[in-house]
């Protein structure tokens, strides 16, 4: 838990912003780590199972890279807000 107590003294504001610029920054890494793996794994997906004859990929395809997207975007605005506090 970030706060302790309902009393918060000019020295543990510092402490409590340090620590959440440190959960933002763990929570951007970590983020970035899985949408890697998942756009891997789409693109893998994509060679070994191709989409329909009229190109559309497949609907997992879709669906990993569009995770990973969702979460590189998730991890910028966490990169945003990391910023945003300095």
């Amino acid at each position: 838990m970030l706060i302790k107590e309902s009393r918060v003294y000019r020295n543990e504001v510092y402490f409590v912003m340090s620590d959440a610029l440190i959960l933002a920054a763990s929570i951007k890494t970590e983020l970035l780590e899985v949408a890697k793996q998942a756009g891997a794994l789409g693109t893998g997906l994509q060679n070994a199972a191709p989409g329909d004859k009229a190109g559309a990929p497949n609907h997992s395809v879709s669906y990993l890279l569009g995770i990973s997207e969702g979460l590189t975007k998730i991890a910028q605005e966490c990169e945003e807000l990391h910023s945003d506090s300095r």
